[in-house]
Formats: structure tokens, C-alpha cells, sequence
């Protein structure tokens, strides 16, 4: 691991270029949503950036919503301890890596309920409702008393007539399921 101290510098929008080669899509929608974003909790994550043409390796999306809202200078962060290959890697991590997770649902939730009266997530591209009505489901089913017991019975063997015709009697009961297994 390359360890070194980032420094955040403030530069203009017009003295960044953007990575020719940077395979993030952002639509217009996410745009308008980064934007309100950065209007609701202000410019709270630097761009990362490399070389004397301060490439943007990272934060595409965020120029262009700060663009939207006539900001002119952006905090980055310079990457130049890592080489060209590295830079290219980390664009395509620093991108994908945040796909492979997903939530704790119940903690999203409770979450997002609490917040639902104070902050308005919708402008955030974040569909409050859609999680709301899961946190009523899933309230519902952990209020929901268990569903099935599990017994385990010991059976000596030299009686195994008696146990083969307890368990067809067990079996008749609507709901019990039998497993069986021998040692």
C-alpha cells in the first residue's frame, strides 16, 4: 500500500480537464440529484486528480452538478503517487467497488423513517416510499410469532415398529414435517 498525506487544493473548474477515457455514465437525472446534494450539504467530497492538467480521475459527476450551480472553484485531492496504470485502475474501482454492496435494510429504513419529515430525499434520487412500505413488511414479519418448532426425538431402534407407526400418526398432524436421520 503507497501511503501518502492528501492535501486538499481549491481549483478553478476551467484548470480541470476531464479523463478521456473514464467509463462512468451519469445521466442527467443523477446530475440534478448530486446537485441538490451538494446544495443540501455543500461540497463535502473532494475530486481526485492527477498531472499538471489536474485530470480528473475521479468526480465527473460532481463537476458537472457544480457547473449546474455556477460553482467555480472545486476541492481535489492529487493522486500523482500513483502512475498512469494505477490511475486508470482506480478510476474503474473507485466506480465499481461502491456496486458491490448493498444496505442493511433495517438500518436504511429505520433511517429513512426517521429523516422522512426533515430532509427531502426525493430531490436526492432516493424513493423515501419504496423503502418506507419494505419497513412495513418487514416490521410485520418479525411481529409475526415463529412458524414452525423443531423437536428432536432419540428412538431406540430395537423398537422400530412402534417408532415407524408414531411417525406415520405425527405425519397425519396438518403442518409437521418429519426428518429423519440415523446415527
Amino acid at each position: 500500500m503507497k501511503h501518502t498525506e492528501l492535501k486538499i487544493e481549491w481549483i478553478p473548474l476551467e484548470k480541470l480537464s476531464n479523463v478521456s477515457n473514464n467509463s462512468k455514465i451519469h445521466t442527467n437525472e443523477q446530475i440534478r440529484h448530486i446537485a441538490n446534494s451538494i446544495e443540501r450539504f455543500g461540497f463535502n467530497d473532494p475530486l481526485a486528480i492527477s498531472g499538471q492538467c489536474n485530470t480528473i480521475l475521479e468526480g465527473n459527476g460532481r463537476i458537472e452538478a457544480a457547473n449546474l450551480l455556477g460553482i467555480k472553484q472545486l476541492p481535489c485531492v492529487r493522486l500523482d503517487h500513483l502512475n498512469e496504470e494505477e490511475q486508470r485502475a482506480y478510476v474503474i474501482a473507485h466506480n465499481a467497488l461502491c456496486l458491490e454492496t448493498g444496505f442493511d435494510e433495517a438500518v436504511l429504513l429505520e433511517e429513512l423513517k426517521a429523516l422522512q419529515d426533515s430532509i427531502d430525499f426525493q430531490s436526492l434520487g432516493i424513493v423515501q416510499e419504496k423503502y418506507i412500505s419494505k419497513l412495513s413488511e418487514l416490521e410485520e414479519e418479525e411481529l409475526k410469532p415463529y412458524q414452525k418448532v423443531h423437536y428432536l426425538f432419540s428412538f431406540d431402534l430395537n423398537i422400530h415398529d412402534e417408532v415407524v407407526e408414531l411417525i406415520e400418526q405425527i405425519k397425519q398432524i396438518k403442518g409437521v414435517e418429519i426428518e429423519t436421520t440415523f446415527n
